[in-house]
C-alpha cells in the first residue's frame, strides 16, 4: 500500500503536523487534494511536492511545461479519456510511451491506454494542473494547426516538393492539408470566432479569426501550401475548384464528434490570390431565449409585451455583427409557435427553428425581401419576420404588413432605436404610416466582456481617461447617475486564457423605444430626433451610453469598451 502524502511531508521535515491538519480536514470537507491544497497555501514547493509524489507511487516525478510537449503527442488519446482519466502521453521512444498521470497507481488507466495506443506504457507523475494545461494546449485545435503548418514545411524542406494538391488529399483523412483545414476550423469554433479570414501575402497566407468582433492572427500558412489549403476549402464547400478569376460562394458543414458546425464560405479573387472568408455558424447546443441572451429582466418584460401584441411593427437596429439576428430568433422563440404562424424570408437562413416556416430569399428567382414577404402574406401568417428592411419596395410591403393585422420584425442600419424613424423616412415612407404601424425600435450593441481571469481594479491613470470618455460620450447633455467617473471600474490584464486581450466573450446592451400615444402624435408631426428621444426616455427607455456604463459599474466591461463600441 503507497505511503500517505502528509506523512511523507512530515518525516522529510517540510510541514508541520498543525498545518497538516487543517489542509486534511479541508480535504475531506471537499476542497480538492491535499497536494493542491498544500501547494495552493504555500505550505510546500513545487518541487518539494513532486519529490514526495515520486517516494509516495515509487515512480518518477516530472515537472510538465505545455510549450515543451509536442501538441500531437497527447492527441494520441480520445480527449475526453485523457481528461477523465488525467492521463496525457508527453514523449515517445521506440514502443514506450511516457503517460504522465495525475494519479499512476490507476492501473485501469495504464492498461487501457496501452490497447488505444500499442505503446508499452512508462507511468510519471506530474502536477494535476500542469496536465490539464498540457491537455488545454493539445486539444486547442489552434495550436494544432499551427504545428501542422510547420509539419508541412518541414516535409516540403526534406523531400524539396511542395504541398500535395486538395484534390489528391481529399480522401485521406490523415493527409497533411486536410488535418490543417480541419483544425482552422474547429479551432474557430472551439474559440467561439464568428468569421475566419485566409488572407494572401507575400510570402505566406495569414490566417486570422474575428473573436469577440475583434480579429486576431492566429497563424500563418506555408507558402507552397496556400492554394491546396484553399482547394480543399472548396472541395467541402462544393465549389468550382478550376475557378480562380470569379467570386464564388458555398457552405460547408463540419461534424467533430458532439460539435456540429456549418461555414458560410466566400471566396474572391486578389493581387496576392485567393481571399477566403468563412462565416462560422456553430449549431452545438445553440439555444435561443432571452436568458441566454442576457437581455434585464425589465427590458425582457417589455419586449414580451410588445410580442403578445396582434399586429405593428418592431424593428431591431444597430451595426452588422451586433446580434440582431440573435435577439430577432429569441423573440421569435419566445412566441408560441402551436398557436401562432410564424414565417419569415432571411438571407441567409442562419439556423433552422423549431416551429417557425423559414424562407431563403433568391433575387433570382423573384424572392427577394419585398416579393417574398408579398408572398408570405397569402400564407395567412400572425408573425413574420424580414431580415433586413433595405429598400422603399421592402419598407412599404412591411408597414402593409403591419398595419394590416400582422406582427413584422425586421432590421435597420441606424446608430439607435430613435435613428429608426428618420431611416423609415429617407426610404419614401410618409410620417403618418411609419407613426401607425411602428409599435417599437429596439436598438444593441455588443460590448467585450472583461476576462475573469485576470480582471482587476483599474489604475489611476485609466480612471483619469474614463472621465474624459464619459464627458464625450455625453457632450453637450447633462450626465446621468450613471456616469460617475470617480467610480470603480474594472479591466483586464490580459492573461493565456484571453490570449492576451483582457476581454473574454460578450455582453449585450440594448435600448427599448415603445412608441407610445405621445410619441405617435409626435412622428406624425415630424418633430426632431431630439424631442423623440426625450419622449420615449419619459417612457423609461435606458439610452445604449447609460446601459453600457452600467455594465462597467457592474465589472463586466470597461468605459473604454463603451465608449469605442458607441461614439469611437
Amino acid at each position: 500500500m503507497a505511503r500517505r502524502l502528509g506523512d511523507i511531508l512530515q518525516e522529510r521535515g517540510w510541514i508541520d503536523a498543525d498545518a497538516l491538519a487543517r489542509a486534511l480536514a479541508d480535504q475531506r470537507g471537499g476542497r480538492g487534494r491535499l497536494g493542491t491544497l498544500l501547494l495552493g497555501r504555500g505550505l510546500v514547493s513545487r518541487d518539494q511536492l513532486g519529490e514526495a509524489f515520486a517516494e509516495q507511487f515509487e515512480v518518477p516525478f516530472r515537472s510538465l511545461t505545455a510549450t515543451q510537449i509536442h501538441p500531437q503527442l497527447p492527441r494520441l488519446l480520445p480527449e475526453t479519456f485523457a481528461r477523465g482519466r488525467e492521463v496525457a502521453p508527453v514523449a515517445v521512444d521506440g514502443d514506450r510511451v511516457t503517460l504522465a498521470m495525475a494519479a499512476p497507481d490507476d492501473m485501469e488507466a495504464i492498461s487501457e491506454v496501452e490497447l488505444l495506443t500499442g505503446y508499452r506504457v512508462d507511468p510519471v507523475i506530474c502536477m494535476a494542473d500542469e496536465l490539464t494545461a498540457v491537455l488545454d494546449r493539445a486539444f486547442d485545435e489552434r495550436v494544432a494547426a499551427r504545428q501542422t503548418a510547420v509539419d508541412i514545411r518541414f516535409e516540403e524542406l526534406r523531400t524539396g516538393a511542395a504541398a500535395p494538391s486538395a484534390m489528391k488529399t481529399d480522401e485521406d483523412p490523415d493527409a497533411p492539408v486536410v488535418r490543417l483545414v480541419r483544425s482552422i476550423l474547429m479551432g474557430a469554433v472551439h474559440s467561439g470566432a464568428s468569421d475566419i479570414h485566409l488572407e494572401p501575402h507575400d510570402p505566406q497566407m495569414r490566417v486570422r479569426y474575428r473573436v469577440d468582433g475583434q480579429l486576431q492572427e492566429i497563424m500563418t500558412v506555408p507558402g507552397h501550401s496556400e492554394e491546396a489549403v484553399v482547394g480543399r476549402i472548396k472541395v467541402m464547400a462544393d465549389m468550382d475548384t478550376a475557378e480562380q478569376r470569379r467570386p464564388q460562394d458555398g457552405t460547408l458543414t463540419l461534424v467533430d464528434g458532439d460539435s456540429r458546425a456549418s461555414f458560410r464560405v466566400s471566396s474572391i479573387p486578389t493581387v496576392g490570390g485567393e481571399k477566403v472568408v468563412m462565416r462560422v455558424l456553430d449549431e452545438t447546443g445553440r439555444t435561443f431565449s432571452f436568458d441566454a441572451l442576457g437581455m434585464p429582466d425589465d427590458q425582457v418584460a417589455r419586449v414580451r409585451q410588445l410580442l403578445d401584441k396582434p399586429h405593428g411593427m418592431v424593428v431591431m437596429t444597430g451595426p452588422t455583427g451586433s446580434g440582431k439576428t440573435t435577439t430577432m430568433y429569441s423573440m421569435l422563440c419566445s412566441i408560441d409557435a402551436d398557436q401562432r404562424n410564424i414565417s419569415t424570408i432571411e438571407d441567409p437562413v442562419e439556423f433552422r427553428l423549431p416551429g417557425v416556416n423559414q424562407v431563403q430569399a433568391n433575387n433570382d428567382f423573384g424572392m427577394g425581401f419585398a416579393n417574398g414577404l408579398k408572398y408570405l402574406m397569402r400564407q395567412d401568417p400572425d408573425v413574420i419576420l424580414v431580415g433586413e428592411i433595405r429598400d422603399r419596395e421592402t419598407a412599404t410591403a412591411a408597414v402593409q404588413a403591419a398595419l394590416t393585422g400582422h406582427l413584422l420584425i425586421s432590421t435597420l442600419h441606424t446608430n439607435d432605436a430613435v435613428g429608426t424613424v428618420a431611416r423609415l423616412a429617407d426610404l419614401g415612407l410618409d410620417q403618418f404610416k411609419i407613426a401607425g404601424s411602428l409599435i417599437a425600435s429596439i436598438g444593441q450593441r455588443l460590448l467585450r466582456r472583461i476576462c475573469p481571469h485576470c480582471r482587476t481594479e483599474q489604475s489611476a491613470d485609466r480612471r483619469a481617461s474614463n472621465r474624459k470618455l464619459i464627458d464625450l460620450l455625453f457632450a453637450g447633455r447633462q450626465r446621468p447617475a450613471e456616469a460617475d467617473p470617480d467610480a470603480l471600474y474594472y479591466e483586464g490584464s490580459g492573461c493565456e486564457r484571453c490570449h492576451g486581450t483582457g476581454y473574454a466573450g460578450r455582453v449585450p446592451i440594448y435600448e427599448i423605444m415603445t412608441v407610445t400615444p405621445a410619441l405617435e402624435r409626435a412622428i406624425e408631426a415630424g418633430l426632431p430626433a431630439s424631442k423623440l428621444r426625450e419622449l420615449a426616455a419619459e417612457d423609461g427607455m435606458i439610452e445604449l451610453a447609460v446601459g453600457g456604463l452600467r455594465q462597467a459599474r457592474a465589472g463586466v466591461t470597461t468605459v473604454e469598451e463603451v465608449y469605442f463600441k458607441l461614439a469611437g
